[in-house]
């Protein structure tokens, strides 16, 4: 059995986070279809990050995150699909290097 991370009110840390949600439709949504329907997350989640969820909890997450104006939100008949509508976080690692190459002078290259 999995045990989950307390913070320090001793509170259970949420299993999903607003970035995993991101990420998961960087993963699966396209230009030319950027909705996922809440199972498509899910399964996302599942495939590329190993977080089991039920489709209940991104639920829960997605309409959070839509009340924040973080996602949007399309009925098609009786099914919803949602569509983000900011990017994930970069990693502290790819920020600093994001940064440093905006700082550089366009006539000089930087590896990445």
């Amino acid at each position: 059995m999995a045990t989950r991370n307390r913070d320090d009110r001793g509170q259970f840390s949420p299993k999903i986070r607003d970035q995993d949600i991101l990420k998961a439709f960087d993963f699966e949504a396209t230009d030319d279809d950027p909705f996922l329907t809440v199972s498509e997350v899910a399964d996302a989640l599942a495939t590329h990050f190993g977080i089991e969820v039920s489709d209940e909890a991104v639920r829960i997450r997605l309409q959070a995150m839509l009340d924040a104006g973080d996602v949007d939100r399309r009925e098609f008949g009786p099914s919803v699909a949602y569509r983000a509508l900011v990017g994930p976080e970069l990693a502290p690692d790819v920020a600093a290097r994001s940064d440093e190459r905006q700082e550089t002078p366009r006539d000089e290259f930087v590896e990445l």
